[in-house]
């Protein structure tokens, strides 16, 4: 079924002023520091170097080949995940006056712009994973089809995050409980261990959509493999069932918001 002219042209308009908003506050976030972006990757790093330094004084061995890079990819998809949902909370609540005084542009451009700015500070960790795939002589070959992975994950965060933003407007404690949340979440997905197939930690995660988008972007970019298609296509059927559940219920309830914030 063809997207209708006017429809595609409203989509159209909201990435492009989303990912305006979002490379203008990225700018604006990194202006005037010294260190920049490094900031955003202070989280990862230092959760990354401790794992290390907790695994080898203890002599732990986890059996994952490659693991510095296989755990720094966890921790950087779930710090884009994090700052995303995190951010999309606020994204209405946030902005009240803008929220007020909007005539022209769509509500969803701040949620959007929230993701898209989490995304490109993800390209930070992303030359980071490049590095350690260098220095461990790990083919590229996969990068190429990261992309097209991160593209799904995206649209999957986007209807997670129009969700969250829609409730936000309703329960202004959601942010401090997602952050809770997601610390939870830290430990249940396979960040920094593997699980067997069939184990209780494996069950649970079939319903994680982190767990999909790792395990593939994992078997593509470090061990050039191709990930089981029942993975892919769950990783699909995720990333469409819930951007189509974010748009509707954030369509439905957007003309409140100017009168609940």
């Amino acid at each position: 079924m063809l997207i209708p002219k006017n429809r595609w042209t409203k989509i159209k308009s909201i990435i492009l002023i989303s990912f305006s908003l979002a490379k203008s506050n990225f700018t604006l976030r990194t202006e005037g520091s010294y260190l920049g972006n490094l900031w955003y990757l202070l989280n990862p790093l230092v959760s990354f170097a401790l794992i290390l330094f907790i695994r080898q004084t203890a002599f732990i061995d986890t059996g994952i080949k490659d693991y510095p890079v296989y755990l720094f990819m966890g921790i950087a998809g779930l710090n884009f995940f994090r700052q995303a949902t995190v951010n999309s909370i606020r994204a209405i609540t946030g902005n009240v006056d803008y929220i007020k005084s909007m005539n022209s542009i769509a509500p969803e451009v701040l949620v959007v712009s929230a993701v898209f700015q989490a995304a490109l500070s993800h390209i930070s960790e992303l030359v980071i994973i490049i590095g350690f795939l260098v220095y461990w002589h790990i083919p590229l070959t996969g990068l190429l089809f990261y992309p097209l992975i991160f593209a799904v994950f995206f649209c999957l965060v986007i209807g997670i995050s129009l969700i969250f933003a829609t409730i936000g407007v309703y329960i202004t404690d959601l942010d401090n409980v997602w952050t809770i949340f997601t610390q939870l979440l830290f430990l249940v997905t396979p960040i920094f261990y593997a699980v067997t197939a069939g184990s209780r930690v494996y069950i649970a995660n079939l319903a994680n959509p982190l767990f999909y988008f790792l395990e593939i972007s994992r078997r593509v970019v470090i061990y050039s493999s191709c990930p089981p298609l029942w993975m892919i296509v769950a990783m699909l059927i995720f990333s469409i069932v819930l951007f189509s559940a974010g748009c509707f219920i954030f369509n439905r309830y957007k003309k409140r918001f100017a009168e609940l914030v």
